[in-house]
Formats: structure tokens, sequence, C-alpha cells
């Protein structure tokens, strides 16, 4: 969402990274209009026009990371840019979910209006939590095992049930 800023996880190792950057490079202060006051900001992108508190577009931003990639040598095998700002975003939300982040936070790290944008776009990336479901289920809800014995079920040669709504079943 234009306009707005919102802080995300980052891994420890690429804070670090940061932190050395700092100590090298400093921020550029800029002031910023408004509609209804100025404010001041310090960021890592210099305005297009100086002075005039304007922040590169977006088209200015990607072509200078892809610059920057070519000049790290984060190269594809046609000597193109490796990753985009575009596939860095995408890489940060389908590594969070497939790792069990909650999706309304990557959602709201994101920026989405509506956590449905996000499952609409990175769905597919979440484990299924059926099978989840059922071994938390079974923790909770099992007895735990004495030292007396064998449990009743194993007693019984009962088996858990496994069948799943719709006709699907786990055997």
């Amino acid at each position: 969402m234009e306009g707005e800023y919102r802080d995300v996880p980052a891994a420890p190792f690429v804070e670090q990274e940061v932190d050395t950057h700092l100590l090298r490079w400093k921020p550029v202060p800029v002031v910023f209009a408004g509609r209804k006051k100025r404010r001041r900001l310090e960021v890592f992108f210099a305005p297009r026009q100086r002075g005039k508190g304007v922040m590169p577009t977006v088209s200015t931003y990607s072509y200078h990371f892809q610059k920057a990639c070519v000049s790290a040598d984060l190269v594809d095998v046609d000597g193109k840019a490796k990753y985009t700002p575009g596939s860095l975003r995408h890489f940060f939300a389908s590594t969070a979910l497939a790792n069990r982040v909650p999706i309304h936070e990557v959602s709201r790290w994101l920026g989405h209006r509506s956590v449905n944008t996000t499952t609409d776009v990175y769905g597919h990336l979440l484990p299924s939590a059926w099978d989840r479901c059922r071994e938390a289920l079974q923790h909770a809800m099992r007895p735990a095992p004495s030292d007396a014995g064998p449990q009743p079920s194993e007693e019984e040669g009962s088996s858990t049930d496994t069948h799943r709504p719709g006709g699907h079943s786990d055997a």
C-alpha cells in the first residue's frame, strides 16, 4: 500500500549485514511534504530530485536494485539479475508460510488489505492441517500412559478411526 510503512521480520544474519552496512553508509535525510504536515525521514535511497522530497519510483528502484545485483555478481546464466524486489517478496512469503507462520501475520507484513489476497496468492503453500489437527487431538484427548501396563486400546486390539469426511481414508 503506497505511502504506508510497516516492519517485517528479518533473519538475524540479515540484520547483522544491515548493521554493518550502516556503519559505512549513512541514510539520507529527506523532508516529505504531506497533505497536512511535513515530516523528516531518513532513507537509504536518495530522492530522484534532491531537495524536493520525492522518493524514487518503483521502476527507478527496480532499475537500481537490478544494477546492484549485477554489480554483486548475483546473476543468472544470461548475465541478468537473479533477483528482483518482487522475487524476494515472494520468497519471504513462501518461506514463512511453508514453515507454518500464521497467514494473517504474513498478510499483514506484506501489506495486503485482506488475508483473502494472501490466501489466493499463497494458499497452495500452506501445509495441510488435517494430519496436524488429528495429531493435536490425539495428544490432547488420549490419556497419559501409565506404568501399570498396556493401554485399553492395545489390549482390545482396536485401532484409531482414520476415516475422513467425504469418503477418504488414511488406509
